[in-house]
């Protein structure tokens, strides 16, 4: 009650002041003027302190009703912390866990002890941890307010654990300390179907510029590579290849040892040349062309030198061939010149072919400017 104070100051007064005059008025047969003059000061001093009492009580009533409301906060928070689906943990700036949700032990395997007793770093990947703590410093240092980062853990199992995580600072107003909220919500199974969906599309996509019978580069890819390094301001040369006489090989031999052959010769082409330069593509039916950056026309040379050599090697008997017992190869080369484009070079390179084929076959021609 508001007046609760005064109305029983002022009523213990009356009351006290009634049966003090009542004792005096017995006993003596009458009462003394000043004890009528007396009571209204007796009850202003009676009102003044109730007044008092009340304004205490009053605030006694709101600090107790702030402190139930503190109570009530305090379990919604910690029912709210320890049940949110995602973990939650309050983190130090040594990045040390303070505290760590059910969810969060869960996802790592580790009791809220057991995390406590570590930094964050004991359990993330180390590929991940640098930036982490790069960020956490920002955070700390006021340079950011918050940030996001995509990043692994191991469980406890050894397990790694994909987590999206979200930090903010957390002051604490109590002794002006600061700490680091970390909200971290399991991706791992997204993060597992996006690695199949690459490895997917990887695959289509090597698929896609792989040659079905040889397996070497089709002539989509070569097509990609050579508008890339035609772009570039480097020496650039092709060599284009020529099984000899192969209608008569399939002839003589059937196409199923045809295609055999043709893998073979492509396997061959593939171990002949640098592969972390050159590119060998099958250009089509039993033509073949490479690819050389930085390579000039004496060089290229030479590793046509080296293809054909490889190709006799092989010593892969054709019965059907009027120049030779053994498979054979005719080459054509052209280099990149001042005013070429990609046609003129590919054009060139075929007719240095055309040049070995007419020229006996099984020989190497350069393509000369006339």
């Amino acid at each position: 009650m508001k007046f609760k104070g005064r109305i029983t100051t002022i009523t213990l007064v009356l009351i006290t002041n009634c049966l003090y005059i009542s004792y005096y008025f017995i006993r003596d047969g009458y009462i003394e003027v000043f004890e009528f003059f007396g009571l209204p000061i007796v009850l202003i001093l009676a009102w003044w302190y109730g007044k008092q009492y009340d304004k205490l009580k009053h605030l006694e009533e709101k600090e107790q009703l702030k402190s139930k409301e503190l109570q009530n906060s305090n379990k919604l928070f910690k029912a709210l912390f320890d049940n949110a689906p995602i973990g939650i943990a309050l983190i130090d700036k040594d990045g040390r866990p303070l505290l760590a949700n059910n969810k969060l032990q869960h996802m790592l395997g580790y009791t809220e002890d057991e995390l406590c007793a570590k930094t964050f770093n004991d359990f993330s990947h180390p590929d991940d941890s640098v930036e982490n703590m790069n960020l956490l410093k920002d955070l700390l240092d006021g340079k950011i307010d918050h940030y996001v980062l995509e990043k692994r853990y191991f469980h406890k199992n050894g397990q790694v654990i994909w987590g999206s995580v979200t930090s903010a600072l957390y002051p604490n107003l109590l002794n002006d300390s600061t700490y680091v909220i970390g909200m971290v919500d399991d991706i791992t199974e997204r993060k597992q179907a996006e690695q199949k969906l690459n490895e997917a599309y990887q695959t289509l996509q090597y698929l896609s510029n792989q040659d079905g019978l040889t397996g070497i580069a089709n002539r989509r890819y070569f097509d990609q590579c050579l508008q890339n390094e035609f772009s570039q301001e480097i020496p650039l040369s092709i060599i284009m290849v020529d099984i000899d006489y192969f209608k008569q090989y399939n002839d003589s031999y059937g196409h199923l040892e045809g295609d055999e052959c043709l893998k073979l010769v492509a396997k061959t082409f593939e171990k002949t040349i640098d592969p972390s330069n050159d590119l060998v593509a099958r250009f089509g039916g039993e033509e073949f062309i490479i690819l050389l950056p930085n390579t000039d026309m004496e060089k290229a040379s030479v590793i046509a030198k080296k293809l054909q050599v490889a190709v006799e090697n092989l010593q892969i008997p054709h019965i059907g061939s009027p120049i030779h017992n053994y498979l054979t190869v005719s080459i054509g080369i052209s280099t990149k010149e001042k005013n070429s484009t990609i046609d003129s070079l590919l054009l060139e390179a075929d007719q240095a072919l055309y040049q070995a084929k007419q020229n006996s076959r099984n020989r190497i021609e350069m393509y000369c400017n006339p």
